[in-house]
Order: structure tokens, then C-alpha cells, then sequence
């Protein structure tokens, strides 16, 4: 029931212009002390964040109302479902868009792609659902308390149509997670859709990779400054670099 009441919060959102606090408050303060603003800046302007835009037809409806502009928050992303941990599901948070800056040239699709499987963004998840009123502190302390065994990157936008089309097979094996010092390639252990409450459109694609090798090695080495995400299906292609060295909190790497 937790889980479903966190994953329930997590909505997603892209700013075109985002300007927030100087300091880090995944550094400068621990997540209890979070307020909205921070919440929005873990989600949307952080190493864990990546903002994308994908040439494409702009006139097609949204696959969530959710996705429609609202006078609170501009364009609001559909919401994310699940949670991460060893389930292989992933939870995560995701920002309000304000697309009025957007270029009009020419029409495009916004895409966030979050590393979900971090502290980071978990706690941002948890704390977004305590301000909320949604869950109580100490749920939220348990449910940060679970084991991740993968890393989870998530892929969602406020039009998910491209992704109609395609199975969770498909989207395995056009998906790869390259490593930049080793140039390793590694490939989905699992690939989740997930739909709105009724089924009736795709809100977000959550991919999940290999913590260790098969020999009980870790696929990402502590000396590894980076890693390439990519995958495609026909009208997204999506390409985004997380800088691996600056995913760090107070507490190290976070990953």
C-alpha cells in the first residue's frame, strides 16, 4: 500500500528554464529538511536528471490528462508508477514542465530520463509524498531502508506515443547502457511499462541493469566517470550522458 501511495506522487515534469537554489540540497541538508523547491530541483536539475527534446509531431494528444497544462504548474507530466528495489519495479518523482520557452520553430516532445535506482531520487520520492500528507516519515524511512539490486534508469514524457507501438521486448534489446572508460556495454537485466491506473496509456518505461557480472564482479567500477544511456523506437531516439562522478550525496556515490 506504500508503495502505491509513493508511486502515486511521483509526477513527473521538465522545466525549460529552471532556476533554484545555489546550493545542493543533496549535500547541504539531509532529505527530512527538503522542501518543495528542493524536491523539484532533485527531480529536474541534478546529476540524476536528463532533459531531452525529440523532433516530432506536436499536435497528437498527450497519452495521460494528466499531461494537459494546469494553471499551478504549466504542462504537468503524466505520473510515474512503481517503485525500485528488488522487485525489479522502480518508484521516482518527476517535475512540472513549463514548455513556454520552448523553441516554436519547430515541434518536439519532451523526455525525462532519471537514474531511479539512487538514493537520491528515492528520497526526493519519499519526501515529495511527506509534504503531500501521503505517508507518514517513518514509512517513508522504511521504504528507503530496502535494498536496490539494480540500477534503474526511467524514461518518461507527457506523450508516451512513440512507445505504443513497441513490447518490452523490443525496447530490451534496442537499449544499452555504455560504460565511457571501459566502452562495456551494458544491456537491460529487464524492461517494466507502466501504465496509468486503468491501462489505458504508457506513463513511463523503467529499464533495469546489472548491479555485478556474472562472476559477482560490479558492472560499474568505483574509477568509471560516466555512462551513456541510449535506446530508440521508431519516432525516439533518446541519447543522454550521466556524468557518474558528480552522483554523489553526503553519504558517497549514489548510484
Amino acid at each position: 500500500m506504500l508503495r502505491k501511495t509513493i508511486s502515486a506522487t511521483i509526477t513527473l515534469s521538465i522545466a525549460a528554464s529552471l532556476i533554484w537554489a545555489a546550493n545542493d540540497p543533496w549535500k547541504s541538508k539531509p532529505y527530512q529538511q527538503w522542501d518543495d523547491k528542493d524536491v523539484r530541483k532533485v527531480f529536474n536539475d541534478s546529476p540524476w536528471a536528463k532533459v531531452v527534446q525529440i523532433a516530432g509531431p506536436s499536435n497528437s494528444s498527450p497519452t495521460s490528462p494528466s499531461a494537459t497544462p494546469s494553471a499551478s504548474s504549466g504542462n504537468s507530466m503524466p505520473q510515474n508508477r512503481g517503485m525500485g528495489g528488488g522487485s525489479g519495479r522502480s518508484q521516482y518523482p518527476q517535475p512540472s514542465v513549463d514548455q513556454s520557452q520552448q523553441p516554436s520553430t519547430q515541434s518536439s516532445t519532451p523526455y525525462v530520463v532519471r537514474w531511479v535506482s539512487s538514493r537520491t531520487i528515492r528520497e526526493a520520492a519519499v519526501r515529495s509524498a511527506e509534504l503531500k500528507g501521503q505517508i507518514k516519515p517513518e514509512d517513508g524511512e522504511k521504504d528507503l531502508a530496502q535494498p536496490i539490486d539494480q540500477y534503474q534508469v526511467l524514461v518518461a514524457s507527457p506523450n508516451m506515443k512513440a512507445f505504443q507501438a513497441v513490447d518490452e521486448a523490443a525496447l530490451k534489446n534496442s537499449t544499452v547502457l555504455e560504460l565511457k572508460k571501459t566502452k562495456e556495454k551494458l544491456a537491460p537485466t529487464s524492461v517494466k511499462i507502466e501504465r496509468s491506473a486503468d491501462g489505458s496509456s504508457i506513463e513511463s518505461v523503467v529499464f533495469s541493469f546489472p548491479k555485478k557480472s556474472p562472476s559477482g564482479e560490479p558492472t560499474i567500477a568505483s574509477s568509471e566517470k560516466g555512462a551513456d544511456f541510449g535506446m530508440s523506437v521508431p519516432g525516439a531516439k533518446i541519447n543522454v550522458s550521466f556524468d557518474l562522478s558528480k552522483m554523489e550525496d553526503s553519504q558517497g556515490r549514489d548510484l
